[in-house]
């Protein structure tokens, strides 16, 4: 069976943040996104791919990340942390 993975970009963050539905200083995580509704809640793990801007310095833990998403995290000071 197919593992549910929930995919997040760079640019949705940001928007959600902007929007004010997270917080710039929250942990980004599965939990806080589920809690959000803003992913499925069956989600087991989370991607994070670099598409669009991010102009906050935010703190995420996921489990899987493309490689832009984490130099864009990294250039503007915002940390991602991966978990298996």
């Amino acid at each position: 069976s197919r593992v549910n993975i929930a995919i997040m970009n760079l640019e949705k963050i940001q928007s959600f943040i902007d929007e004010k539905t997270i917080k710039s200083s929250d942990i980004i995580n599965i939990d806080l996104l589920k809690k959000l509704k803003l992913i499925n809640k069956n989600s087991v793990k989370l991607k994070i791919l670099g598409t669009g801007e991010i102009k906050d310095k935010i703190n995420i833990e996921a489990n899987l990340a493309s490689k832009s998403a984490v130099e864009k995290l990294e250039k503007i000071g915002g940390s991602i942390q991966l978990k298996k």
